[in-house]
């Protein structure tokens, strides 16, 4: 996926990320005999958190890597557990 846009906010002295990027359908999304039928790019905003995100630019190329879901009072969250750049 391609970061599009980096939202920083500082609270508390903590700083907190949200990633906005694009990138392909998944394979599933590909199936028109399915019913599904996808042009362009897929686009949506990560939530990363406290994740330091001072290498990271708009145009590079990134994946995502998720940790094990978490169950709360205001539902079920799958945190970030590593942000890896493919590309500058």
């Amino acid at each position: 996926m391609t970061i599009v846009g980096i939202v920083t906010s500082e609270r508390g002295g903590k700083n907190s990320t949200t990633l906005h990027v694009v990138g392909d359908f998944d394979a599933y999304q590909l199936n028109p005999d399915s019913g599904y039928i996808c042009q362009g790019q897929k686009a949506e905003s990560v939530y990363v958190g406290g994740h330091d995100c001072s290498g990271l630019e708009v145009g590079q190329e990134i994946e995502i890597y998720y940790g094990k879901a978490i169950t709360t009072a205001k539902g079920t969250f799958q945190p970030v557990a590593l942000i890896r750049v493919l590309s500058e």
